[in-house]
């Protein structure tokens, strides 16, 4: 990680123009740009060219789902990278949309204590709205490496841009590529920033893909988890009872980010709650669950003469988590060994952990709130 962060204090001066200028690449990719200087001094005015709506999926679903273990995935997604879309999560620019249909949410703090969440789909045609949009973090890109996501977001940081640059990765800028997303026309009328006004959906997800030339196949042939076998029975954690469990991302006086999950035991899924409110889906006011929750502790630090409170995970010093399902719960050592490779969690008994097939929820948090993290039997 050192050597990392040591490549890219060398390549920080070309790529710090990436955030609020584009070069004439991105028309050559089929990019599109408004050169008005309002909006290069705030790209949040971009509309975006994209609208709401859905596409039609007409093949059967019965492939494998490389994020869930179960063969639930339309036949034609079968070699696509997954979509993930980055979601905004601060609390003014709640609610959110299309959050509960996601296969897999990865939640991690991002600057100034928020967190953002990293919403994870093997197909997004159906799915007319999701958003608000945010800005991508390197973080995110080195998590979910390996099982190379097509990353649907507005805008960067530079650390993001030096990561796409070395490994030579396309994403779905919408800032850049407009047909991607639209403006919320009613959040602009009522009063939110423009930040939060952001949207995408499975047809200006299809229409950004086009526009940009992006190539959809992927080369990936990794499982985001050691998931069990779809037809073996559901696995009980063995370490101990877990109704409930609660942590916190960052806690102030003011506000605070949370993981707080409660058992279902008539679903058998973990139900979320943010700010202790169920945490919703505006799009079809349903409150995400999941069947299983993952919490990972590691270091995270504020990166040096970062101004804006810009963080980094240390992936390569891995450390302790703990793995929730079916009203259970058992504690893991993980690992990570480099950029390009996918987490290990290795149980008390020396094997990899088998994990349920179903939804996912994994934060990462930092190893400073162990003592604030609680599991209730």
């Amino acid at each position: 990680m050192k050597r990392f962060f040591s490549i890219l204090l060398i390549i920080l001066t070309l790529c710090s123009m990436v955030c609020c200028t584009r070069t004439t690449d991105d028309a050559a990719r089929g990019a599109t740009w408004n050169p008005d200087s309002s909006i290069e001094n705030d790209p949040w005015m971009i509309q975006g060219t994209g609208s709401e709506g859905a596409v039609t999926v007409s093949s059967a679903k019965i492939a494998l789902n490389p994020l869930t273990g179960e063969s639930n995935m339309p036949e034609d997604r079968v070699g696509k990278r997954p979509i993930a879309v980055s979601v905004n999560n601060i609390i003014a620019a709640l609610p959110q949309y299309g959050i509960s249909a996601a296969d897999y949410i990865l939640e991690i703090e991002t600057e100034g204590g928020i967190t953002r969440l990293m919403c994870l789909y093997s197909d997004t045609r159906e799915i007319e709205k999701i958003g608000s949009l945010r800005s991508l973090r390197d973080q995110f890109i080195e998590a979910l490496f390996v099982i190379d996501p097509l990353i649907v977001h507005f805008g960067t940081s530079v650390y993001a841009d030096a990561v796409l640059l070395r490994y030579n990765m396309r994403m779905l800028d919408a800032m850049i590529i407009t047909p991607a997303c639209w403006t919320d026309t009613a959040r602009v009328t009522t009063g939110y920033a423009s930040e939060h006004t952001k949207f995408t959906g499975g047809a200006a997800i299809e229409k950004g893909i086009s526009s940009a030339s992006i190539n959809p196949d992927t080369k990936s042939t990794d499982m985001a988890f050691n998931f069990l076998d779809e037809k073996a029975p559901k696995r009980v954690p063995s370490e101990g009872k877990a109704d409930s469990l609660h942590y916190y991302f960052f806690n102030s006086n003011s506000y605070s980010y949370d993981g707080d999950f409660r058992y279902n035991a008539s679903t058998g899924k973990y139900q979320k709650w943010q700010h202790d409110k169920p945490h919703i889906d505006a799009g079809n006011d349903k409150q995400l669950e999941f069947d299983n929750v993952i919490v990972l502790f590691a270091d995270i630090d504020l990166i040096p003469g970062q101004d804006k409170l810009l963080v980094k995970v240390d992936y390569d010093k891995g450390g302790t988590g703990y793995y929730f399902s079916q009203g259970h719960y058992e504690s893991f050592k993980w690992s990570k060994s480099d950029f390009m490779s996918n987490f290990s969690f290795i149980g008390a008994d020396g094997n990899e952990l088998d994990i349920n097939v179903g939804k996912t929820h994994m934060g990462i948090i930092r190893n400073s709130y162990k003592d604030s993290f609680e599991i209730m039997p």
